[in-house]
Protein backbone atom coordinates (compact mmCIF):
# COMPACT_ATOMS: atom_id res chain seq x y z
CA UNK A 1 0.00 0.00 0.00
CA UNK A 2 2.78 2.43 0.91
CA UNK A 3 4.52 1.67 -2.37
CA UNK A 4 1.36 2.42 -4.35
CA UNK A 5 0.78 5.66 -2.45
CA UNK A 6 4.37 6.74 -3.01
CA UNK A 7 4.10 6.03 -6.72
CA UNK A 8 0.78 7.81 -7.13
CA UNK A 9 1.08 10.96 -9.22
CA UNK A 10 -1.86 13.36 -8.97
CA UNK A 11 -2.83 16.32 -11.09
CA UNK A 12 -5.11 18.31 -8.83
CA UNK A 13 -8.43 19.70 -10.02
CA UNK A 14 -10.85 22.03 -8.27
CA UNK A 15 -12.80 20.43 -5.43
CA UNK A 16 -16.07 21.17 -7.21
CA UNK A 17 -16.44 20.75 -10.95
CA UNK A 18 -17.31 23.87 -12.95
CA UNK A 19 -20.97 24.50 -13.64
CA UNK A 20 -20.54 23.68 -17.35
CA UNK A 21 -19.68 20.08 -16.45
CA UNK A 22 -22.70 19.75 -14.18
CA UNK A 23 -24.99 21.09 -16.92
CA UNK A 24 -23.48 18.83 -19.55
CA UNK A 25 -26.21 16.17 -19.55
CA UNK A 26 -28.82 17.74 -21.88
CA UNK A 27 -30.11 14.29 -22.84
CA UNK A 28 -26.65 12.79 -23.32
CA UNK A 29 -26.90 10.39 -20.35
CA UNK A 30 -28.96 7.21 -20.62
CA UNK A 31 -30.23 5.18 -17.67
CA UNK A 32 -31.45 1.57 -17.83
CA UNK A 33 -32.89 -0.11 -14.75
CA UNK A 34 -32.06 -3.78 -14.26
CA UNK A 35 -33.75 -3.97 -10.86
CA UNK A 36 -34.61 -1.84 -7.84
CA UNK A 37 -30.98 -2.04 -6.72
CA UNK A 38 -29.11 -2.03 -10.04
CA UNK A 39 -28.99 0.33 -12.99
CA UNK A 40 -26.81 0.90 -16.02
CA UNK A 41 -25.73 4.41 -16.99
CA UNK A 42 -23.92 5.39 -20.17
CA UNK A 43 -23.23 8.31 -22.47
CA UNK A 44 -25.36 8.27 -25.60
CA UNK A 45 -23.47 7.43 -28.79
CA UNK A 46 -21.78 4.66 -30.72
CA UNK A 47 -19.14 4.14 -28.04
CA UNK A 48 -21.56 3.05 -25.31
CA UNK A 49 -19.70 2.13 -22.13
CA UNK A 50 -21.77 0.54 -19.37
CA UNK A 51 -21.29 1.95 -15.89
CA UNK A 52 -23.05 -0.29 -13.38
CA UNK A 53 -24.46 1.40 -10.27
CA UNK A 54 -25.66 -0.62 -7.29
CA UNK A 55 -27.40 0.52 -4.13
CA UNK A 56 -27.08 -1.40 -0.89
CA UNK A 57 -27.53 -1.13 2.87
CA UNK A 58 -23.93 0.04 3.20
CA UNK A 59 -23.93 2.61 0.41
CA UNK A 60 -23.70 3.04 -3.35
CA UNK A 61 -21.24 1.26 -5.63
CA UNK A 62 -20.15 2.29 -9.12
CA UNK A 63 -18.40 -0.13 -11.46
CA UNK A 64 -16.19 1.90 -13.86
CA UNK A 65 -16.08 5.70 -14.14
CA UNK A 66 -15.69 6.73 -17.80
CA UNK A 67 -12.79 8.61 -19.43
CA UNK A 68 -12.58 11.80 -17.38
CA UNK A 69 -14.33 13.74 -14.57
CA UNK A 70 -16.34 16.13 -16.77
CA UNK A 71 -17.86 13.17 -18.61
CA UNK A 72 -18.53 11.27 -15.39
CA UNK A 73 -20.05 14.24 -13.50
CA UNK A 74 -23.48 14.35 -15.21
CA UNK A 75 -23.68 10.56 -15.18
CA UNK A 76 -23.01 10.52 -11.44
CA UNK A 77 -25.65 13.21 -10.92
CA UNK A 78 -28.27 11.19 -12.82
CA UNK A 79 -27.49 8.04 -10.85
CA UNK A 80 -27.88 9.93 -7.57
CA UNK A 81 -31.20 11.32 -8.77
CA UNK A 82 -32.41 7.84 -9.72
CA UNK A 83 -31.48 6.33 -6.37
CA UNK A 84 -32.32 9.41 -4.31
CA UNK A 85 -29.04 9.17 -2.39
CA UNK A 86 -25.35 10.00 -2.75
CA UNK A 87 -23.58 7.89 -0.12
CA UNK A 88 -20.91 6.36 -2.34
CA UNK A 89 -19.06 3.52 -0.60
CA UNK A 90 -17.03 1.83 -3.34
CA UNK A 91 -15.65 2.44 -6.82
CA UNK A 92 -14.67 -0.72 -8.72
CA UNK A 93 -12.55 -0.50 -11.87
CA UNK A 94 -12.83 -3.56 -14.14
CA UNK A 95 -9.48 -2.45 -15.63
CA UNK A 96 -7.61 0.77 -16.30
CA UNK A 97 -8.22 1.45 -19.99
CA UNK A 98 -10.02 4.35 -21.65
CA UNK A 99 -13.60 4.57 -20.35
CA UNK A 100 -13.11 2.74 -17.08
CA UNK A 101 -11.14 4.72 -14.48
CA UNK A 102 -10.92 8.39 -15.50
CA UNK A 103 -13.68 9.65 -13.20
CA UNK A 104 -12.58 8.02 -9.94
CA UNK A 105 -11.79 11.40 -8.39
CA UNK A 106 -15.48 12.37 -8.23
CA UNK A 107 -16.28 9.68 -5.70
CA UNK A 108 -14.00 10.63 -2.82
CA UNK A 109 -13.93 9.39 -0.07
CA UNK A 110 -15.30 6.11 -1.48
CA UNK A 111 -12.85 3.21 -1.53
CA UNK A 112 -11.45 2.47 -5.00
CA UNK A 113 -11.14 -1.28 -5.59
CA UNK A 114 -9.27 -3.19 -8.28
CA UNK A 115 -6.78 -5.87 -9.09
CA UNK A 116 -3.23 -5.44 -7.85
CA UNK A 117 -2.12 -4.79 -11.46
CA UNK A 118 -4.57 -1.88 -11.86
CA UNK A 119 -2.11 0.89 -10.88
CA UNK A 120 0.19 -0.20 -13.71
CA UNK A 121 -2.75 -0.28 -16.12
CA UNK A 122 -3.64 3.31 -15.13
CA UNK A 123 -0.23 4.70 -16.04
CA UNK A 124 -1.52 5.89 -19.40
CA UNK A 125 -3.90 8.29 -17.60
CA UNK A 126 -0.90 10.00 -16.07
CA UNK A 127 1.34 9.82 -19.14
CA UNK A 128 -1.28 11.50 -21.35
CA UNK A 129 -1.30 14.45 -18.96
CA UNK A 130 2.41 14.73 -18.19
CA UNK A 131 4.12 13.76 -21.44
CA UNK A 132 3.92 16.79 -23.75
CA UNK A 133 3.96 14.78 -26.99
CA UNK A 134 1.34 12.33 -25.75
CA UNK A 135 -0.90 15.15 -24.57
CA UNK A 136 -0.65 16.97 -27.91
CA UNK A 137 -1.59 13.77 -29.71
CA UNK A 138 -4.59 13.15 -27.47
CA UNK A 139 -5.88 16.70 -27.95
CA UNK A 140 -5.29 16.54 -31.70
CA UNK A 141 -7.22 13.27 -31.92
CA UNK A 142 -10.10 14.74 -29.92
CA UNK A 143 -10.23 17.83 -32.15
CA UNK A 144 -10.16 15.71 -35.30
CA UNK A 145 -12.94 13.50 -33.97
CA UNK A 146 -15.09 16.55 -33.20
CA UNK A 147 -14.53 17.95 -36.72
CA UNK A 148 -15.47 14.64 -38.31
CA UNK A 149 -18.60 14.30 -36.17
CA UNK A 150 -19.72 17.84 -37.01
CA UNK A 151 -19.31 17.10 -40.70
CA UNK A 152 -21.55 14.05 -40.37
CA UNK A 153 -24.03 16.00 -38.22
CA UNK A 154 -24.68 18.32 -41.14
CA UNK A 155 -25.70 15.32 -43.21
CA UNK A 156 -28.31 13.91 -40.80
CA UNK A 157 -30.37 17.02 -40.12
CA UNK A 158 -33.54 15.13 -41.08
CA UNK A 159 -32.92 12.30 -38.60
CA UNK A 160 -33.51 13.56 -35.03
CA UNK A 161 -32.26 10.32 -33.46
CA UNK A 162 -28.99 10.31 -35.40
CA UNK A 163 -28.53 14.03 -34.82
CA UNK A 164 -28.98 13.60 -31.04
CA UNK A 165 -26.46 10.75 -30.99
CA UNK A 166 -23.90 12.83 -32.86
CA UNK A 167 -24.46 15.87 -30.63
CA UNK A 168 -23.89 13.64 -27.63
CA UNK A 169 -20.63 12.32 -29.08
CA UNK A 170 -19.45 15.83 -29.87
CA UNK A 171 -20.20 16.92 -26.29
CA UNK A 172 -18.34 13.85 -25.00
CA UNK A 173 -15.13 14.73 -26.85
CA UNK A 174 -15.42 18.40 -25.97
CA UNK A 175 -15.60 17.58 -22.25
CA UNK A 176 -12.74 15.12 -22.55
CA UNK A 177 -10.61 17.69 -24.35
CA UNK A 178 -11.31 20.26 -21.66
CA UNK A 179 -10.30 17.80 -18.93
CA UNK A 180 -7.11 16.90 -20.77
CA UNK A 181 -6.15 20.54 -21.31
CA UNK A 182 -6.68 21.47 -17.65
CA UNK A 183 -5.62 18.17 -16.08
CA UNK A 184 -7.40 16.01 -13.53
CA UNK A 185 -6.47 13.86 -10.57
CA UNK A 186 -5.79 10.20 -11.20
CA UNK A 187 -7.05 8.19 -8.23
CA UNK A 188 -5.56 4.72 -7.94
CA UNK A 189 -7.07 1.85 -5.95
CA UNK A 190 -6.59 1.76 -2.20
CA UNK A 191 -8.06 -1.76 -1.90
CA UNK A 192 -6.41 -4.35 -4.16
CA UNK A 193 -6.50 -8.13 -4.49
CA UNK A 194 -4.61 -10.81 -6.40
CA UNK A 195 -7.15 -13.59 -6.97
CA UNK A 196 -10.59 -13.03 -5.44
CA UNK A 197 -12.18 -10.56 -3.06
CA UNK A 198 -15.66 -10.24 -1.56
CA UNK A 199 -17.34 -6.97 -0.57
CA UNK A 200 -20.05 -7.44 2.07
CA UNK A 201 -22.66 -4.70 1.62
CA UNK A 202 -25.20 -6.04 4.08
CA UNK A 203 -28.05 -7.02 1.80
CA UNK A 204 -25.71 -7.71 -1.13
CA UNK A 205 -22.42 -9.49 -1.70
CA UNK A 206 -20.07 -8.51 -4.52
CA UNK A 207 -17.65 -11.24 -5.56
CA UNK A 208 -14.64 -9.89 -7.48
CA UNK A 209 -12.64 -12.38 -9.57
CA UNK A 210 -9.39 -11.83 -11.46
CA UNK A 211 -9.76 -13.16 -15.02
CA UNK A 212 -6.09 -13.14 -15.96
CA UNK A 213 -3.93 -10.90 -18.13
CA UNK A 214 -5.77 -10.56 -21.42
CA UNK A 215 -7.38 -7.36 -22.66
CA UNK A 216 -5.40 -5.62 -19.91
CA UNK A 217 -3.20 -6.60 -16.99
CA UNK A 218 -6.02 -6.21 -14.48
CA UNK A 219 -9.23 -7.66 -15.97
CA UNK A 220 -11.81 -8.58 -13.34
CA UNK A 221 -15.42 -9.77 -13.24
CA UNK A 222 -17.95 -8.81 -10.56
CA UNK A 223 -20.71 -11.23 -9.58
CA UNK A 224 -23.70 -10.20 -7.45
CA UNK A 225 -25.52 -13.43 -6.58
CA UNK A 226 -28.52 -11.73 -4.94
CA UNK A 227 -29.17 -9.88 -8.22
CA UNK A 228 -28.10 -12.74 -10.52
CA UNK A 229 -25.80 -10.18 -12.13
CA UNK A 230 -22.37 -10.65 -13.71
CA UNK A 231 -20.37 -7.60 -14.83
CA UNK A 232 -17.69 -8.79 -17.25
CA UNK A 233 -15.88 -5.60 -18.23
CA UNK A 234 -13.83 -6.21 -21.42
CA UNK A 235 -13.86 -10.00 -21.05
CA UNK A 236 -17.16 -10.14 -22.92
CA UNK A 237 -16.75 -6.94 -24.91
CA UNK A 238 -19.86 -7.28 -27.07
CA UNK A 239 -21.75 -10.22 -28.53
CA UNK A 240 -19.76 -11.85 -31.37
CA UNK A 241 -16.68 -9.72 -30.71
CA UNK A 242 -13.41 -11.57 -30.26
CA UNK A 243 -11.99 -12.26 -26.82
CA UNK A 244 -8.38 -11.26 -26.39
CA UNK A 245 -5.02 -12.83 -25.60
CA UNK A 246 -2.56 -10.05 -24.81
CA UNK A 247 1.14 -9.44 -25.16
CA UNK A 248 1.58 -10.06 -21.43
CA UNK A 249 -0.56 -13.22 -21.33
CA UNK A 250 0.98 -16.51 -20.20
CA UNK A 251 -0.27 -20.09 -20.30
CA UNK A 252 -1.33 -19.66 -16.68
CA UNK A 253 -3.58 -16.79 -17.80
CA UNK A 254 -5.08 -18.79 -20.69
CA UNK A 255 -5.93 -21.67 -18.38
CA UNK A 256 -7.35 -19.17 -15.89
CA UNK A 257 -9.64 -17.66 -18.57
CA UNK A 258 -11.21 -21.05 -19.17
CA UNK A 259 -11.43 -22.00 -15.49
CA UNK A 260 -13.14 -18.72 -14.54
CA UNK A 261 -15.64 -19.03 -17.38
CA UNK A 262 -16.29 -22.68 -16.50
CA UNK A 263 -17.07 -21.62 -12.93
CA UNK A 264 -19.61 -19.00 -13.98
CA UNK A 265 -21.20 -21.34 -16.53
CA UNK A 266 -21.83 -23.98 -13.88
CA UNK A 267 -25.50 -24.96 -13.52
CA UNK A 268 -25.68 -23.84 -9.90
CA UNK A 269 -24.53 -20.26 -10.70
CA UNK A 270 -27.59 -18.17 -11.44
CA UNK A 271 -27.07 -15.30 -13.86
CA UNK A 272 -29.93 -13.35 -15.45
CA UNK A 273 -27.91 -10.35 -16.67
CA UNK A 274 -24.42 -10.26 -18.13
CA UNK A 275 -23.19 -6.67 -18.40
CA UNK A 276 -20.37 -6.31 -20.94
CA UNK A 277 -18.26 -3.22 -21.45
CA UNK A 278 -19.82 -1.87 -24.60
CA UNK A 279 -23.23 -3.24 -25.53
CA UNK A 280 -26.69 -3.83 -24.06
CA UNK A 281 -26.86 -6.61 -21.46
CA UNK A 282 -26.26 -10.16 -22.63
CA UNK A 283 -27.23 -13.62 -21.35
CA UNK A 284 -25.32 -16.27 -19.44
CA UNK A 285 -25.25 -18.36 -22.63
CA UNK A 286 -23.12 -15.65 -24.25
CA UNK A 287 -20.25 -16.75 -22.00
CA UNK A 288 -20.19 -20.15 -23.67
CA UNK A 289 -18.81 -18.99 -27.01
CA UNK A 290 -16.09 -17.01 -25.23
CA UNK A 291 -15.00 -20.09 -23.30
CA UNK A 292 -15.15 -22.23 -26.44
CA UNK A 293 -13.05 -19.72 -28.38
CA UNK A 294 -10.14 -20.13 -25.96
CA UNK A 295 -10.49 -23.93 -25.93
CA UNK A 296 -10.67 -24.22 -29.71
CA UNK A 297 -7.87 -21.76 -30.43
CA UNK A 298 -5.54 -23.50 -27.98
CA UNK A 299 -6.41 -26.95 -29.35
CA UNK A 300 -6.05 -25.71 -32.94
CA UNK A 301 -2.60 -24.26 -32.39
CA UNK A 302 -1.40 -27.35 -30.53
CA UNK A 303 -2.59 -29.50 -33.42
CA UNK A 304 -0.89 -27.24 -35.96
CA UNK A 305 2.40 -27.49 -34.10
CA UNK A 306 2.15 -31.29 -33.88
CA UNK A 307 1.60 -31.35 -37.64
CA UNK A 308 4.72 -29.25 -38.19
CA UNK A 309 2.88 -26.21 -39.53
CA UNK A 310 4.40 -22.74 -39.43
CA UNK A 311 2.86 -19.76 -37.66
CA UNK A 312 1.77 -18.37 -41.02
CA UNK A 313 0.07 -21.64 -41.96
CA UNK A 314 -1.62 -21.87 -38.57
CA UNK A 315 -2.85 -18.29 -38.90
CA UNK A 316 -4.46 -19.10 -42.24
CA UNK A 317 -5.95 -22.34 -40.91
CA UNK A 318 -7.43 -20.60 -37.86
CA UNK A 319 -8.67 -17.44 -39.57
CA UNK A 320 -12.04 -16.13 -38.48
CA UNK A 321 -13.72 -16.98 -41.77
CA UNK A 322 -12.51 -20.60 -41.67
CA UNK A 323 -12.44 -21.54 -38.00
CA UNK A 324 -14.60 -18.98 -36.15
CA UNK A 325 -17.26 -17.74 -38.60
CA UNK A 326 -19.68 -16.65 -35.86
CA UNK A 327 -17.34 -13.84 -34.82
CA UNK A 328 -17.47 -10.44 -36.46
CA UNK A 329 -14.45 -9.55 -38.58
CA UNK A 330 -13.04 -6.19 -37.40
CA UNK A 331 -12.68 -3.62 -40.14
CA UNK A 332 -9.63 -1.39 -40.83
CA UNK A 333 -9.64 1.56 -38.46
CA UNK A 334 -11.39 -0.33 -35.64
CA UNK A 335 -9.35 -0.74 -32.46
CA UNK A 336 -9.55 -4.54 -32.67
CA UNK A 337 -8.62 -4.82 -36.34
CA UNK A 338 -6.24 -7.76 -36.77
CA UNK A 339 -7.00 -9.15 -33.30
CA UNK A 340 -7.33 -12.76 -34.43
CA UNK A 341 -3.87 -12.61 -35.97
CA UNK A 342 -2.52 -11.02 -32.76
CA UNK A 343 -4.23 -13.64 -30.60
CA UNK A 344 -2.70 -16.44 -32.65
CA UNK A 345 0.74 -14.82 -32.56
CA UNK A 346 0.56 -14.32 -28.79
CA UNK A 347 -0.64 -17.86 -28.10
CA UNK A 348 2.01 -19.26 -30.47
CA UNK A 349 4.63 -17.36 -28.50
CA UNK A 350 3.21 -18.72 -25.26
CA UNK A 351 3.43 -22.27 -26.59
CA UNK A 352 7.03 -21.59 -27.64
CA UNK A 353 7.86 -20.46 -24.12
CA UNK A 354 6.15 -23.34 -22.33
CA UNK A 355 7.45 -26.89 -22.18
CA UNK A 356 5.25 -29.69 -23.58
CA UNK A 357 4.61 -30.89 -20.04
CA UNK A 358 3.06 -27.58 -18.96
CA UNK A 359 1.12 -26.41 -21.99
Amino acid sequence: MAIVNAMCFCLMMQAALPADAMRADEGHVCIERLSERVLLAYWRGTGRCNLTAIQSEKGLVIIDTEMSPRIMAPIKKRIEQEFGRSDWAYVINTHGHMHHAGGNVLFKPAVVVGHENLPEDMEWLIKHQTDAAAKRQVLANASRTIRNLRAVLNQVANSPQDAQRLRSEIAFWQLYGQDMREGFEVVRPSLMFADRHTLDLGDLRLELVFFGKGHSLSDILIYVPQERLLVTGPIVYQRNHLPEIGEASTMKDVHRYMAVLDAFLADNVRIDHVVPSHSPPLLKSDLTCVREYYHRLLAGLRAARREGRTLEQATELLSLSRAFPTYLVPQPGQWNYGMQERNIKNLWRILDEESPQTN
